[in-house]
Formats: structure tokens, sequence, C-alpha cells
């Protein structure tokens, strides 16, 4: 499809985060819960499950508000970070420094996320769209604060546990 206005735009981009929701909640958030052996870990993660799920939602109305039917865009950009976060998983043993690997996979993803919300709210602004702003920046407002706890847990306890381990 040859993209031909902001619309257009704005729809591509609003298909590719409602892939990316999608994809977060069946699987790949699930599965970053899985891996994490840090409680804390876990837990921030499994909130940001329970946020990400309203994020479907949220898209939902923004599609309909927009006037555009709520369909998914394959997302290779999501589906390459997935498949780093995995890669991480298989390749380091159950661990501080996989729990360390795991929040820069989670905060790769929260920065696109970001960027991508980001613009959806600016081009809905410029599109008119007044009543799916706020939806869209709540969602930012949410990720941002995700990408936040996981920097959190990172410096206040992950990064030092994972250099103390088999420090060499």
């Amino acid at each position: 499809m040859k993209v031909k206005s902001l619309r257009d735009l704005f729809g591509i981009e609003l298909c590719y985060a409602y892939d990316c929701e999608q994809k977060l909640v069946k699987k790949g958030l699930p599965e970053m819960i899985e891996s994490a052996s840090s409680q804390q870990l876990r837990s921030a993660l499994q909130q940001h499950l329970e946020e990400t799920r309203t994020h479907v939602t949220r898209l939902d109305r923004v599609f309909a508000a927009a006037g555009m039917e709520p369909n998914t865009k394959g997302n290779d950009i999501l589906d390459k970070m997935m498949s780093a976060a995995k890669d991480s998983v298989s390749h380091i043993d159950n661990s501080p420094l996989r729990d360390a690997a795991l929040i820069v996979n989670g905060n790769h993803v929260e920065h696109y996320e970001i960027a991508t919300y980001g613009s959806l709210a600016a081009f809905a602004r410029a599109l008119g769209f007044t009543d799916v702003v706020p939806l869209l920046e709540q969602t930012l407002t949410e990720e941002k604060a995700a990408d936040a706890k996981l920097t959190e847990i990172a410096e206040t306890v992950m990064n030092t546990q994972a250099a103390s381990q088999h420090a060499g």
C-alpha cells in the first residue's frame, strides 16, 4: 500500500501498535515473566502485562473513533526484539545476569512503544482526532512509566547483582 496521506501513515502505525500490543499480551510478556528470576522484576512485568491488556482495549477505541478497522500489521521490529529476548533467555542461565538482559530487552520494546505512541498522538492532533489524543497519551505515559520502572530495577538491584555474578 502506497502511503499518500498522514491519515494513511496514522493507520499503518496504529496497526503496528496493535500488533505489538497483541504479541506482548499473548507471548512476549508472559515469556519474560516466566524467565525472570527476580520477584521484583516478575512483579513489574506482570503489572505491565495488565496495563498492556488495557492498551489493546484503548487501541480498539482509537480505531473506532478514527473510523478504521482494528487490524494488525506484521511488525518486524517487535518480532526482532522478541527474538533477541528469547536469545537472552536461551543463552544465559537463570540468574541476575539473565534478569539484567531481560531488562535491556524490555527497555528496547518500551522505547519503541514510546516513539510509536508519541507519533500517534501527534498525528491524531494534526488530523483532528482530538477524542483519541488522551487515549494515546495515557498509553504513552504508561509506557514511559514501565520503562522507568525497568531502569530503576536495573540500577538499584539487578546490575549490581549481575556484576558480582561470575565476575571476570
